[in-house]
């Protein structure tokens, strides 16, 4: 693992909504995900993902950040999002938890995406976690699949694939294969199956939200939404 520049993790820091960064000084959270991307690449921000030790500690901080924002939370099966227009959603991410920087990195689908920022309370230090790769995957605008072990919907990265390519970005024949994979090895067929059969049971999975469109923005895609 490596970190954020300095100025990079600077830049990060101060475009965070302070009450946001009052959270992060405080509690034992951390910031992850496509903020962090789309900060340093000067792109468009869509949210603030938020991780936490506990889904207890994640819940609470969710309800004092829309009791002082005067709004009401929003709740899915994958996190708490504090919605308050024009402002950036704020997501408390309450499927997986996480004590510790790597493991979150280490969680995401793609490069690109796993950066983490968190302050430190005994140095009382801004503090980065990025991939290997993710300054050169990003400066490239490449996809690089992780093939993480995670709980998830088989369709969700394939489905984020389809997001990045109408950003730009490009991905490669073995991380596109990797991501089918994961598709594929949840599709079972019968053997009188015609091909348009087999295309809508994929086409089903494709359609599931996957938890980490949570964690990059809270709408799914369909055929109507390209964003």
């Amino acid at each position: 693992m490596q970190t954020l520049t300095q100025n990079d993790l600077q830049f990060v820091v101060r475009r965070i909504p302070k009450d946001v960064r009052d959270i992060l000084t405080r509690g034992p959270f951390l910031l992850g995900g496509g903020f962090i991307r789309e900060t340093v690449a000067s792109g468009d921000v869509k949210d603030i993902d938020l991780f936490g030790p506990s889904k207890g500690q994640l819940l609470d901080a969710a309800a004092a950040l829309a009791l002082k924002r005067e709004v009401k939370e929003h709740t899915t099966d994958n996190a708490i999002t504090v919605l308050c227009p024009p402002r950036l959603p704020v997501q408390f991410i309450t499927r997986w938890v996480f004590d510790a920087a790597e493991p979150l990195v280490q969680s995401f689908d793609f490069t690109v995406c796993q950066a983490a920022i968190w302050f430190d309370r005994k140095s009382e230090q801004w503090m980065s976690c990025v991939a290997d790769h993710f300054y050169s995957d990003l400066a490239a605008r490449r996809l690089v699949y992780t093939s993480p072990a995670r709980d998830e919907e088989a369709g969700g990265s394939m489905m984020r694939v389809r997001k990045f390519l109408a950003r730009g970005y490009n991905i490669q024949a073995l991380s596109l294969g990797a991501v089918i994979s994961r598709v594929a090895s949840k599709v079972q067929y019968r053997p009188d199956m015609t091909e348009p059969e087999r295309a809508q049971i994929i086409a089903a999975l494709l359609y599931e939200v996957d938890p980490l469109l949570v964690v990059d923005g809270l709408e799914p895609i369909n055929e109507h939404d390209e964003a």
